[in-house]
């Protein structure tokens, strides 16, 4: 048996709120000592999976990335990488091995997000969150929630990217919610979730749990029953929320002005409202001129790109490609690039097929699709924040274990 340190595992979703050093630390420690575990104990039978392969080939190719480019600094960065991968599997050995690890997880999971609504509500009423961090605005005067997060935009992100975790811990105490009848309040709860989302005004986690929720109303046995009064609750309180908050609308609507497909309007002295580009865009001038550049990057550099986590050091437009596609097209190289899009296009697969061949009577069917889905819009072509950043592959990376304990065999 491993030692105790994997219990660190059991507080990471809490300390995903304090930001990336907390979080990061627990993944340092835990993958460290269980990379010492491994050897110790010949654990090496929980690596002979897919996802390690395909994850190792990418890690060797990062390092290869940072030794051909121009910044050899950046092998520290490369090398580190693997620790998310050992975490992975880490998960998977505790869910597997571990008593009662699945329940804790599940608990720590459902009160982090429980923590998050009382208080993004909390701000959104009052002004103001527990700790008196201030609901946040933009220069127009518009706000936007973001709890703990204070100033950074993250609550969105992590309230979409960990739903897929956040039902499977639902999902998990089925017989008890059965037994004391807890299944429509619990679906209440998840409707506050997806308003909530909105109160972030994050749009790219607007996009990602409205797909998750559209699942929910499709293939759920569990949720949103009765279906049709479950979908008249959420589709008025939505109209409701946009019509006392246009803001948000008019945040939403900003996609379609900032790629030009449709035109704001014109003020009295003849400018365009907003201060949006003429021009039609890839989601807007600023993510286009990036895309651009990206490809320009890669274009100069085809196989190994200009390094991971190089790109702001290489041009002066932004820290990264806001677009994870991109950025591994820039950054890593044609050889990374080949295995993140070939991932993307597995994941795709797998989901289709587990959409299609879906059966309610299996518990783990419905699981693997909310986590399919998950990790499919994770990698999605939208744009999005660095795929380097550690609290981004943290939330990558974390739904992984899950995955690998519920496909074994």
């Amino acid at each position: 048996m491993i030692y105790g340190y994997y219990k660190l595992i059991y507080f990471l979703p809490l300390t995903l709120l304090t930001g990336p050093f907390l979080p990061d630390l627990i993944v340092v420690i835990c993958s460290l000592f269980f990379l010492f575990d491994t050897l110790r104990l010949k654990l090496f039978k929980y690596y002979n999976n897919y996802f390690f392969k395909i994850f190792f080939t990418f890690f060797i190719i990062l390092n290869l990335s940072a030794l051909f480019s121009e910044n050899f600094a950046l092998i520290k960065y490369s090398l580190g990488y693997i620790r998310y991968g050992l975490f992975s599997i880490l998960l998977f050995y505790v869910l597997k091995n571990v008593d009662n690890s699945k329940l804790l997880l599940g608990y720590s999971i459902i009160f982090t997000y429980f923590a998050l609504l009382v208080d993004g509500y909390f701000q959104f009423i009052f002004n103001k969150n527990i700790f008196l961090f201030e609901l946040q605005k933009y220069h127009d005067y518009s706000f936007y929630v973001t709890s703990f997060f204070n100033d950074e935009k993250k609550l969105g992100s992590f309230l979409a990217k960990m739903f897929p975790l956040f039902l499977f811990s639902i999902i998990l105490f089925k017989d008890h919610l059965k037994k004391i009848k807890l299944e429509k309040i619990t679906s209440i709860i998840i409707i506050l979730i997806f308003l909530l989302v909105f109160l972030t005004t994050e749009r790219v986690s607007i996009f990602v749990i409205t797909i998750l929720i559209l699942l929910i109303f499709l293939k759920s046995n569990i949720f949103f029953k009765p279906k049709i009064i479950f979908f008249s609750i959420i589709f008025f309180s939505t109209v409701i929320l946009l019509y006392f908050q246009p803001e948000i609308l008019n945040k939403i609507k900003s996609i379609l002005y900032s790629s030009g497909l449709v035109h704001p309007g014109l003020s009295n002295d003849g400018k365009i409202l907003g201060e949006y580009d003429e021009g039609k865009f890839i989601f807007s001038k600023y993510h286009h001129i990036q895309i651009v550049t990206s490809i320009n990057l890669f274009l100069e550099n085809p196989l190994f790109g200009v390094g991971p986590k190089n790109f702001k050091n290489v041009v002066l437009t932004g820290w990264h490609p806001h677009n994870y596609t991109f950025q591994i097209l820039a950054e890593v190289g044609i050889f990374g690039f080949i295995v993140f899009i070939s991932t993307f296009i597995f994941l795709l697969f797998k989901l289709i097929q587990n959409f299609l061949n879906f059966t309610d009577k299996n518990l783990n069917n419905e699981i693997n699709l909310y986590l399919l889905a998950g990790f499919l819009l994770a990698l999605f072509p939208i744009p999005s924040g660095d795929f380097f950043n550690n609290w981004v592959n943290i939330l990558i990376y974390f739904p992984v274990g899950y995955y690998l304990y519920l496909n074994e065999k």
